[in-house]
């Protein structure tokens, strides 16, 4: 698979999940519960493709799919709830 873009959701990202301007074709890529991306698929990608969640600082992160789904509602609402993917 080759994305146009690809995006990292990571807690170790700056970047606001909602600041992005997801477009058709775009990955998201998500990683282990327990550990997250490997970092060196991080340094790999742009800074402003890396995405993050804000969280309160006295909790952790949501659970993996509370994060998927929160992520990719988000492109698809962007996307008018249109496409297949």
């Amino acid at each position: 698979m080759q994305p146009p873009r690809l995006f990292a959701c990571t807690t170790r990202a700056r970047r606001n999940y909602a600041e992005a301007a997801f477009e058709a074709g775009d990955a998201l890529l998500f990683g282990p519960e327990t550990r997250g991306l490997p970092q060196a698929l991080l340094d790999s990608l742009p800074e402003q493709q890396q995405l993050r969640i804000p969280m309160r600082p006295e909790v952790r992160s949501l659970n993996l799919s509370n994060a998927v789904a929160l992520i990719l509602y988000e492109a698809w609402r962007q996307q008018g709830f249109t496409g297949g993917g």
